[in-house]
């Protein structure tokens, strides 16, 4: 039975194919989380909260953020099971001028740049190696390369959707089997690290109230970076097989394998070096791969970098289109956007986050998209919770094939600790917010000149 189902027997933007199951979803959601966030951000986190424990304690509350989450997306995606995730949730609790703000944010700025910040990783590992990473910038060569990466990716999904799972599928098992491998390796053959007193590890922790959720905020925008994607999986609900019971399955089993690779990961990263050798290493994976493993420590990891990215990167193919799928089926994008050939591809959707990405893997402005992007994320999340009681009291019949016990105070928390990471972002980094906000009253104007025209 195709979403079609929903209301449209006939589809002039082409029936969507229910042709994924759990594991499908699994490497997607993996795929997403786990890319070049990883590999940059372990060390700018130590630097905000040099203390082990604070390092492992922010990572551990972004596996609790990201739960609180994971359980009202299973609820959502199990009993509104369309393509368009977070933005066709939004659309059915707070009508279409929220979705449009949300979807059309998502389109131009979140999906595209974080697929150029993946692809121009890439470019500069293939092209320099390593140590690319750690000298930071880029270069003309990189780009290239990260761009003919990506343009790669973008015909292959041109050619269906169960040639892009499939792919997905098996870059996920290489990454997951690549960064165990080298974390056991690296905590076997690393020697010890030379660890700082406590008393001056102390002596950077920030003491003041206001200087510590500011710290928090910045560390935890680079946490929560990294683990965005997390539950990606619900874009595709509308070509899973029995979304009910498969999508809870996938974002749970996606969250713990996230979680684990990231505990893992920093815990190995805190061992050899130390709290604060991590805390200034600016690529904390290849400081870790070179003291264990020598001279050949660079090219081990750029093998593992280039994998892991090549899997983030067609994640960002599988599940940005289907964002222009729904903003489609809800007539507030181009028609075009949201048409699927037979093989489950949908061209001109892949095309515009195509074109996108290379724009802004042109003009290089990560870490300013960065600090852009994760403010949006937080509302956009909490927005959701809210959603789920909001469609408990409209809909109150609606089968709900996995429910969320407890659910308001699971809401609850998720809006708090919403409102407690937007003041953190406030704090660490006003300008960006500024920028957030300007963006939305333009979208909103837009949004009314679009209504005032149809």
């Amino acid at each position: 039975m195709t979403q079609a189902a929903a209301g449209h027997a006939s589809n002039p933007l082409g029936d969507l194919r229910r042709i994924l199951g759990p594991l499908a979803g699994v490497a997607v959601c993996v795929g997403m989380a786990v890319g070049s966030g990883i590999l940059r951000t372990p060390g700018e986190v130590a630097l905000a909260l040099p203390d082990a424990r604070w390092i492992v304690g922010v990572w551990l509350f972004g596996a609790v953020v990201a739960a609180l989450d994971a359980l009202i997306l299973a609820e959502m995606a199990s009993s509104v099971p369309r393509v368009g995730g977070l933005v066709a949730y939004l659309q059915l609790s707070f009508g279409p001028r929220v979705a449009f703000l949300c979807g059309w944010s998502m389109l131009l700025i979140t999906w595209p740049a974080s697929l150029a910040t993946v692809a121009v990783a890439f470019g500069e590992l293939a092209v320099r190696g390593a140590n690319a990473l750690e000298q930071g910038g880029s270069t003309g060569e990189g780009k290239l390369v990260g761009g003919a990466m990506i343009v790669l990716l973008a015909l292959l999904n041109l050619r269906g959707l169960r040639l892009g799972a499939r792919t997905e599928i098996t870059l996920f098992f290489a990454k997951v089997s690549l960064l165990l491998f080298v974390c056991v390796a690296a905590l076997v053959a690393a020697p010890a690290p030379v660890v700082a007193a406590a008393s001056d590890r102390a002596a950077r922790m920030p003491t003041e109230a206001l200087a510590l959720l500011a710290a928090v905020g910045a560390a935890m925008k680079n946490v929560l970076f990294s683990y965005d994607g997390y539950a990606d999986a619900v874009y595709m609900a509308g070509e899973t097989e029995n979304p009910g019971k498969a999508l809870p399955r996938a974002l749970f089993v996606s969250l713990l394998t996230i979680t684990g690779l990231y505990v893992a990961a920093n815990a190995t990263f805190v061992h050899v070096l130390g709290a604060e050798g991590l805390a200034h290493s600016k690529f904390a994976a290849l400081d870790v791969a070179q003291r264990a493993f020598g001279e050949h420590g660079a090219s081990l990891l750029a093998v593992v970098a280039m994998v892991i990215l090549l899997g983030a990167a067609n994640s960002y193919f599988l599940t940005g289109p289907r964002i222009a799928r729904v903003l489609a089926e809800d007539g507030i994008a181009p028609k075009v956007l949201g048409r699927m050939t037979e093989s489950g591809a949908p061209p001109a959707a892949v095309l515009l986050v195509l074109g996108m990405a290379l724009f802004y893997a042109a003009s290089g402005s990560f870490d300013l998209l960065l600090s852009i992007t994760i403010p949006i994320i937080s509302t956009t999340v909490a927005l959701v919770a809210i959603g789920l009681l909001v469609q408990r009291r409209r809909a109150p019949d609606r089968p709900r094939p996995f429910k969320v016990r407890w659910a308001p105070l699971v809401v609850l928390l998720q809006v708090a600790i919403g409102l407690l990471l937007v003041s953190g972002y406030v704090a660490d980094n006003p300008h960006a917010v500024a920028i957030d906000a300007a963006a939305l009253l333009v979208g909103a104007v837009v949004y009314e000149v679009m209504r005032r025209r149809r």
